[in-house]
């Protein structure tokens, strides 16, 4: 059963059952139960208890939602949008004479105080703000168990609809925005792809401003809660999350979150941190990179998968996935996304000129701001004093690694992952240089280390020089050594020089082989060969091998 087809079916159920109990039946909750997949079964029956308390009363089943059927003033015309929480339909102010979207509470939802007051809430939210830029409520009421939001009836795609018909490869030509939205006056003359969409969005980051001088937090910021209207002009819809900046965030065990692949980091920790107006720069930031990408930063297969992307991992940068984005757009989004909230820009006007810029085609503040690669790198990497897992893959790449992947410590519940980059740092590492657990790599440092040039680890394997515990190379320096070189508590090796040393060449408290330096023993051959400008560094261990040090 499709996700749709569940929700019909509860409101449905829920209606029906209202309507026998206030006829005096007494309906049994286990053959209503068995109508539903067994997840749904508890939410259902927390419904049928408080009708059965006289707490609420359900929609009359004789007033399904169907074109024609009257709210008041309003008549239904036809079903536009649905989400989790609401039914949005289009439908006649027969009073005025216009056409409204009638937003309606799933029948459902309606018997929780919570869910009641964030649907009334939005539109209380909306009644405060006055821009060209956010959508209008008209009007606020409930009819036969049903309650509704008339709004501002926005004839025009949501930018969401206009993302989904783009290409998957993104054009820098701006005539695909008009084909995807059907709408000429979009585009402006001599735009770019780019420039038209900067243009909206600085439109959408004023209307947010707007709010956030008036201590509202839209916290559902994402392509399908911007509209397009028929003249190009974009409104911010859907405020229902809306909240002061000095409420909590919303989590798991309190309201209904905003769409996860949108949230701020300190929005997918689910805690009572507070949320405030740096939440909705860092939303646009997401929907500004899915605009230009096509993609969005962080995906997952269920949303605990989002969340902990959005919480440990720093997204690659927009010009990775999309090259012919400017520099300047790129810089405007790594600082709208910056993982902490003082790193963002302070204001939405401030994002909103930026945005400008970028429309102009005109340098933005976020990159004169940006510094060196190397500065924008720590600040990606702040969140590392956190102590938390993260996921670092640097946008710069050669030969198809990237120069930096770093991962620290598993999600919960997760398998074992592998950094892979020129410099790679994790429980496996590979790379040109690699640190970790198990580290390979050209030069490898870990606990065990394999490294072509150089290698440290607690075991350490090596075609050029090894240091560990046991090492074993060309050059091989640890407790125990093995190499053409050996140096170590115990060496075993061509030249082998250590406490217990065994080979050709032999130097040490215990040495045994053709050529041997060791006390009461000091053969010709090899002084000469341990004396050597190129082993010039042991000279040391010679002199003490003869007493002479």
């Amino acid at each position: 059963m499709s996700e749709r087809d569940l929700d019909d079916l509860l409101d449905r159920i829920v209606a029906e059952y209202s309507d026998q109990v206030q006829a005096g039946k007494t309906p049994r909750h286990g053959a209503v139960l068995e109508r539903v997949p067994r997840e749904a079964r508890p939410g259902l029956e927390r419904c049928l208890k408080m009708i059965d308390a006289g707490l609420v009363q359900g929609p009359s089943p004789t007033r399904k939602l169907a074109p024609g059927v009257e709210f008041g003033r309003y008549r239904l015309l036809r079903e536009i949008g649905r989400g989790g929480m609401a039914l949005v339909w289009l439908a006649r102010d027969t009073e005025l004479e216009r056409p409204v979207a009638l937003k309606i509470l799933r029948p459902g939802l309606a018997f929780e105080a919570r869910h009641v007051d964030r649907f009334r809430r939005e539109a209380l939210a909306v009644a405060k703000l006055s821009h060209p830029n956010i959508v209008t409520i008209h009007d606020v009421g409930s009819a036969d168990g049903y309650h509704y939001l008339a709004m501002e009836y926005v004839e025009g795609p949501s930018l969401a609809t206009v993302l989904e018909a783009l290409p998957d490869k993104r054009s820098t030509k701006a005539d695909a925005l008009i084909r995807a939205s059907g709408i000429p006056a979009l585009v402006q003359r001599d735009e770019t792809f780019e420039q038209v969409l900067a243009r909206l969005f600085a439109s959408v980051a004023h209307a947010l401003q707007t709010a956030h001088e008036l201590g509202l937090v839209h916290r559902d910021v994402k392509p399908s809660n911007i509209l397009l209207k028929k003249d190009g002009t974009p409104v911010v819809a859907d405020f229902g999350l809306a909240k002061g900046e000095e409420d909590p965030a919303l989590s798991l065990t309190g309201d209904t979150l905003g769409t996860p692949y949108y949230m701020s980091p300190e929005q997918a920790w689910l805690s009572d941190a507070r949320i405030d107006h740096r939440t909705d720069v860092y939303s646009l930031g997401v929907s500004f990179y899915e605009a230009l990408s096509g993609r969005r930063p962080f995906e997952g297969k269920t949303a605990l998968e989002v969340f902990e992307a959005i919480k440990t991992s720093v997204p690659p940068s927009v010009r990775s996935v999309a090259p012919t984005t400017s520099k300047d757009a790129d810089a405007l989004i790594r600082r709208a996304m910056a993982h902490r909230p003082e790193d963002r820009y302070e204001t939405a006007r401030a994002l909103a000129e930026d945005f400008e810029q970028v429309a102009q085609g005109a340098p933005t503040q976020a990159r004169a701001n940006q510094g060196s690669w190397l500065r924008r790198v720590r600040t990606e990497l702040s969140f590392l004093r956190s102590g938390r897992p993260l996921e670092y893959k640097s946008a710069r790449t050669f030969l198809g690694l990237p120069l930096v992947h770093i991962v620290r410590r598993r999600r919960p519940g997760e398998p074992l992952r592998i950094a892979k980059g020129w410099y790679a740092s994790g429980e496996i590492a590979i790379g040109g240089i690699a640190t970790g657990g198990i580290a390979l790599g050209g030069i490898a440092l870990g606990g065990l280390a394999a490294g072509l040039l150089f290698s440290w680890g607690g075991l350490a394997l090596a075609l050029g020089v090894a240091f560990g515990g046991m090492a074993l190379g060309v050059v091989g320096i640890g407790g125990i050594a093995g190499g053409a070189l050996a140096f170590g508590g115990m060496a075993f090796g061509y030249a082998a020089i250590g406490g217990l040393a065994r080979g050709v060449y032999a130097i040490g408290g215990d040495a045994s082989g053709r050529y041997v330096v060791t006390e009461g023993r000091e053969d010709p051959e090899a002084v000469a060969f341990f004396e050597q400008d190129w082993l010039g560094m042991f000279d040391w261990l010679l002199q003490a091998a003869r007493g002479d040090g």
